[in-house]
């Protein structure tokens, strides 16, 4: 399923959460936890204001920073209090006060981040975006997203992100208006579940203008009102204006300048129910509610109802939410065209790689006073199985393991994510690498079978207190062992199994090294042998072996730049067909 197709499956599970509960405390962490499986920051956020106090935020989240985890209280419903003055930085205050998303793509170069740069280096982000939640032009809220060096939200995932802090809003205005017994909240319940039945609509049928005439249909019906239409004007939508009721659509020049005049006012949104006063600003209605429909900042179009009798606030903020959906409906249906596949197959790259780099741990894992993991990895433009994995069991054994999945693209990256889950519950069941592959084996074999794909790999259970290494081989190149002598050991290779995912039944062999004076274990895979120089030629095993030698000495960083440097002048380029991935069990 593509990323676009998920978008649109997840608005509509989130959109029946929000419809189908009255308790947005009940299913907070549904929602974002949904809005996270499709767009890619690394954690978010909410915090909330009560009884319009905005000296203090509360956040509500518990799946959130290291830090937070530790502060929130689980019985606690309002959340865990901060000051919001004194514990935000100053941008967080700005998007609040002017009701505006605010970007910030590096905390450590934007100087309104200045005061969260200890929390950004202990919790390893880099960027932030704050998204107020308004209701009924009140601040309710805010949802920030965590992002992680080298991520970035494209124009359409902050519309699909904004979409969903208006449907957090609601939600949270259902629950304040629910613990009143306030008669509006059928009226918002009953609003949201037509629009949630059209969003699953257009996800089945991909019929825009169905899904287009749909809303107009329920905008008519939750205001009361005579006519509704929804009116886009943008590029190639140029002329096709989709609508629902026959007044608007008398004469076609009228339809034209009822878009110009509503696009042309200094507001989002607004509603007259005076005659006398609806017929200074338009002279075609009695009384009126519009919207304006905008995508990347441009306005595009209007929801309009016209013939009310009593338009209200809610009216205007159900209608705000009509907006969000129709912008993040039209995003997704010209992404499904077929003139932008390109940049979907890029996306989706993109995505795979993030993906992948979450699966992987922090570059450097300290063992004990004498050794510490490291790795390099560099993927290639087609997304690959290779990963590493590391786990401190308890306080003397460390697992881990690095594997390939033979294979590219979400079929490998799948399997990937459910070798390192198997992977991290086994590590607590099984003492020996041998036990852990082995039963690695038996849970994913099926997986792989069904899916035609097998994994080498390298499981490692390593003895901290006493450097002893266990490794089992899963059909995988032995690792590359230099003794204290700076010699590569070349009567050390670890004894091989076949692939995990090949056969149901396999035993594998534990090979048990003392490490304590082999001063490198470089482990990897067969991305960095095979890449070619102009003449096809392999990097090959045994100038691997010679790099290993003549850097085992170095530190991580000079160990890759030297890494980069040989292989960029071995093939004339920094660009190869498979990744490559390194992972070193060194001296400190």
């Amino acid at each position: 399923m593509s990323n676009i197709s998920m978008k649109m499956k997840n608005l509509v599970e989130i959109s029946s959460l929000v419809a189908e509960s009255t308790n947005f405390f009940d299913i907070k962490d549904q929602i974002i936890e949904k809005m996270l499986e499709v767009v890619f920051p690394r954690k978010a956020c909410v915090n909330l204001f009560y009884n319009n106090d905005y000296r203090y935020a509360y956040l509500v989240c518990s799946n959130s920073l290291e830090y937070i985890r530790e502060t929130f209280h689980g019985d606690d419903v309002k959340g865990v209090k901060f000051d919001f003055y004194e514990d935000y930085p100053d941008y967080i205050h700005h998007s609040v006060e002017d009701k505006k998303i605010i970007y910030v793509e590096n905390v450590f170069e934007d100087e309104r981040a200045e005061r969260e740069r200890d929390l950004a280096r202990n919790e390893h982000y880099t960027g932030r975006v704050v998204f107020p939640l308004i209701y009924n032009k009140k601040v309710v809220g805010f949802m920030t997203c965590f992002l992680n060096e080298g991520d970035t939200l494209k124009d359409e995932d902050m519309d699909f992100v904004s979409s969903i802090a208006s449907l957090i809003a609601l939600s949270i205005e259902i629950t304040e208006k629910n613990s009143q017994k306030n008669f509006v909240i059928e009226k918002l319940r009953n609003s949201l579940e037509l629009i949630s039945e059209a969003t699953r609509k257009l996800y089945q049928n991909k019929n825009i203008e169905e899904f287009l005439v749909h809303l107009s249909d329920i905008a008519k019906k939750i205001t009361d009102s005579e006519d509704a239409a929804i009116l886009i004007d943008k590029n190639n939508y140029k002329n096709r204006i989709f609508r629902s009721y026959c007044r608007l659509d008398e004469k076609e020049s009228d339809v034209e300048k009822t878009i110009n005049f509503f696009l042309s006012k200094n507001v989002s949104g607004l509603y007259v129910n005076d005659k006398n006063e609806a017929k200074k600003i338009n002279e075609n209605s009695d009384t009126f509610i519009f919207y304006k429909l905008s995508d990347e900042s441009e306005s595009i179009g209007v929801i309009l109802c016209t013939g009310g009798k009593n338009y209200q606030d809610d009216d205007l903020n159900i209608l705000s939410i009509l907006s969000k959906q129709v912008t993040v409906a039209m995003q997704l249906y010209d992404y499904s065209e077929q003139n932008v596949k390109h940049k979907l197959i890029a996306k989706e790259l993109n995505i795979l790689n993030k993906q992948q780099k979450l699966i992987m741990n922090d570059s450097k894992m300290e063992c004990n006073n004498e050794k510490e993991l490291e790795f390099y990895h560099k993927p290639a433009t087609v997304v690959g199985g290779d990963f590493y994995y590391a786990h401190k069991i308890d306080e003397n054994r460390v697992a881990f393991i690095i594997a390939d999945v033979m294979g590219h693209g979400i079929v490998a990256n799948y399997m990937v994510a459910m070798i390192k889950g198997a992977f991290k519950t086994l590590c607590y069941q099984y003492k020996t690498s041998g036990e852990i592959a082995t039963h690695l084996n038996k849970i994913l074999y099926d997986e792989f079978d069904k899916m035609g794909l097998f994994a080498t790999a390298l499981i490692n259970v390593f003895d901290t207190n006493e450097n002893i290494l266990s490794i089992s081989n899963a059909g995988h190149y032995s690792p590359i062992i230099v003794d204290e002598n700076g010699e590569v050991l070349e009567n050390l290779n670890c004894k091989k199994g076949i692939p995990i995912g090949v056969l149901p039944d396999c035993d594998y062999h534990s090979n048990t090294f003392d490490v304590k004076n082999f001063p490198m274990i470089f482990m990897f895979t067969d991305g960095a042998l095979e890449i070619k120089n102009k003449n096809k030629e392999e990097y090959g095993l045994d100038r691997l072996k010679a790099f290993v030698k003549g850097n085992y000495k170095n530190s991580r960083n000079k160990i890759v730049e030297n890494l980069k440097k040989e292989t960029e002048n071995f093939t004339g380029s920094d660009n190869y067909d498979d990744d490559i991935l390194i992972l070193m069990l060194k001296n400190i």
